[in-house]
């Protein structure tokens, strides 16, 4: 680098100082108006609608600098159920290698969990797996045994459901109760 190239540079680095300073701060309070859950992209974004020039790597180098990461990635919601190893082999997974082309030959039931301001609701449904028709669905603010009874009870009150009508779940504790089994 020649003497003249670095004392020009000298002479702008405060200038560039000040103007990265600035960019930080933009990201911070732009992160902070989020309530953290901005991510590099949406930042990246609305960076660029305050017209600063703002690529993904850089906005990611600074965040990462500064310790910035969004809420969402933090918290990603994982599943709270895990069936490889669920009851045993006293419950048999017959679906597996079945030929399935008939429509009530097997119904397939799960709950699901729905985020609300007040915390957890969860959906207890019934699905055909051929026409993949919801057949019954129950809401409700627990995920005990109670919903699923009452879903499959409408399921079975309001469709053809033959005998040999497998019903597949994934052998949750709400789905093996004494109750399900004898109602099933």
């Amino acid at each position: 680098m020649s003497t003249s190239a670095y004392y020009d540079w000298l002479a702008k680095k405060e200038e560039r100082d000040k103007r990265e300073k600035e960019f930080v701060n933009a990201i911070l309070k732009i992160f902070a108006k989020s309530n953290k859950t901005y991510g590099v992209d949406r930042i990246c974004g609305c960076l660029r609608k305050e017209g600063y020039t703002a690529s993904f790597k850089r906005v990611k180098r600074i965040m990462d600098k500064l310790g910035l990461v969004s809420i969402h990635r933090q918290h990603r919601q994982r599943s709270l159920t895990d069936s490889r190893h669920a009851r045993g082999a006293g419950y048999a997974n017959l679906v597996r290698g079945l030929d399935i082309t008939k429509p009530f030959q097997v119904i397939t039931s799960d709950i699901s969990y729905i985020r609300t301001a007040e915390g957890f609701d969860y959906l207890c449904a019934v699905k055909d797996v051929v026409t993949g028709l919801v057949l019954a669905h129950t809401m409700a603010d627990n995920m005990k045994v109670d919903p699923v009874e009452r879903t499959l009870i409408k399921a079975i009150h309001r469709w053809p459901l033959l005998e040999g009508c497998i019903h597949h779940s994934d052998r949750g504790s709400q789905f093996t109760a004494e109750s399900i089994a004898k109602l099933l």
